[in-house]
């Protein structure tokens, strides 16, 4: 017995030794597990609207003219191309070229018995060289800044009637300037992404040929684009899954409150007519802004959201006009200070923890008109307030932080009544503000409508 069991230990030991050693086959993670990857060339298209501000700056003699500012509003389409590096897995760097196409128009006319006059400014052809660094709330969602140069064409145009004889001009002029802004994007599905992205673009001044004539324009921007990106450039890979960082069952539903800063700019048609004489004036203001906000979501489906909010904001989007001459002085300004607004808004989320929405509803408006005069040693002044109704409608972006915040960008749009303030004076305001915002939702962390139904 004591042979065999050698004999057992022997045979079994040299089995052992002789068998092949079989490796360890790692177990392949599908790449649907990680982020996206957002390395590489993309192009793309977009749509969407804004304002023209001109400083304009003028004098004569013993008189001087300064209007802070003429605007104007007006749609614009543009396309581009850029690329994009992932540096880590949570930022990334870029480089992008644009070619716009905007009509921002702004306008001034004056009439009196036997003479008027007419002047209009519009935008038409810009482009930008810019670059843009951003990180990533999520593997999905993207976070970024964006700057560079610009360039834009702007037209100027008038007309003046007096005694019969008629009297026009046109001009086309380059500007250059630099141009910064906020924006957000998502992916969507395969290459394809969106994004939401606000541009606050600053102009050199030109003076007119043979005047003294000096206009120094800015433009406020925002644009929604579609992009297809190619990938290339050896994109690299990164070892943490997606699920270790991206809320992928997340409930919207619930109530939050939060906190936003942001700017705009106040685009005012202001109209006098006083016996035989008329003027019309698109006076326009810029500035910052803030805001709170609440409001509720209900999430009706895995990919659906309808909700309802309201906020309030302080601004200071004014705009101003003076005249100097013949030892007296005279100022006028017009500023929206304070808003409010309830909308509702409707939502789709392409990954659980992103928003794309567009909200809309009532807006309420406070405007401060103020104007000053000093002639030959006697001063006037006098202020009005008064209130405003119209809409307000605008797209946003909203993805989660952490838990239960979330950021959010959204451009807003709002056109109001128009109002007689003095008897012959009449207002009709109309803003275009961004605002960058800070939430917190009572309910976002719960199983999402998906996931409740398993």
């Amino acid at each position: 017995m004591t042979m065999l069991k050698r004999q057992g230990l022997f045979l079994l030991g040299s089995l052992v030794l002789t068998a092949p050693v079989v490796a360890q086959t790692p177990v392949a993670i599908p790449p649907k597990a990680y982020g996206p990857v957002w390395t590489g060339f993309y192009v793309g298209a977009a749509f969407g609207g804004g304002a023209l501000v001109n400083k304009v700056n003028t004098s004569a003699g013993g008189a001087a003219l300064g209007i802070d500012g003429l605007g104007g509003s007006g749609v614009l389409g543009s396309i581009y191309g850029g690329v994009d590096y992932q540096i880590l897995p949570k930022a990334l760097v870029g480089a992008l070229v644009e070619a716009t196409w905007s009509g921002f128009q702004s306008s001034a006319s004056a009439q009196v018995p036997g003479a008027g006059a007419t002047v209009n400014t519009s935008t038409g052809l810009g482009w930008s060289v810019l670059g843009r660094a951003g990180i990533l709330a999520s593997p999905s969602t993207l976070l970024y800044f964006v700057g560079g140069y610009t360039g834009q064409n702007i037209n100027t145009s008038g007309t003046a009637v007096a005694g019969g004889a008629v009297a026009s001009f046109s001009r086309n002029d380059t500007v250059h300037g630099w141009t910064v802004g906020p924006g957000f994007e998502t992916m969507l599905t395969g290459g394809w992404s969106a994004k939401l992205e606000y541009r606050y673009s600053q102009f050199g001044t030109t003076t007119a040929p043979g005047t003294n004539i000096n206009v120094t324009p800015s433009t406020h921007a925002a644009r929604v684009g579609l992009s297809y990106k190619f990938g290339g450039l050896a994109a690299p890979t990164y070892d943490e899954p997606a699920a270790a960082y991206r809320p992928d069952k997340t409930n919207w539903t619930g109530v939050y409150g939060g906190v936003a800063g942001g700017g705009g700019v106040a685009v005012t048609n202001v109209t006098t007519a006083f016996g035989g004489a008329s003027t019309s004036i698109t006076g326009g203001g810029q500035g910052l802004l803030g805001s709170v906000f609440v409001g509720a979501d209900y999430q009706f489906a895995p990919q659906g959201l309808v909700g309802i909010l309201g906020d309030f904001t302080w601004a200071g989007l004014q705009s101003t006009a003076s005249l100097s001459a013949g030892g007296g002085n005279a100022t006028i300004a017009s500023n929206p200070n304070r808003a409010w607004s309830v909308m509702g808004r409707v939502g789709y989320l392409p990954i659980p923890s992103t928003l794309l929405y567009a909200a809309g509803g009532y807006a309420g408006q406070n405007v401060t008109s103020t104007a000053t005069a000093s002639v030959g040693g006697a001063n006037a002044f006098a202020q009005q307030d008064n209130t405003f109704h119209g809409w307000t409608v605008g797209p946003g972006i909203e993805t989660v932080v952490t838990g239960g915040w979330t950021t959010r960008l959204e451009y807003r749009y709002s056109q109001f009544q128009q109002q007689q303030i003095l008897s012959g004076v009449g207002l009709q305001p109309s803003t275009h503000t961004i605002r960058a915002g800070l939430a917190y939702k009572f309910g976002i962390g719960a199983p999402s409508p998906s996931v409740a139904s398993e």
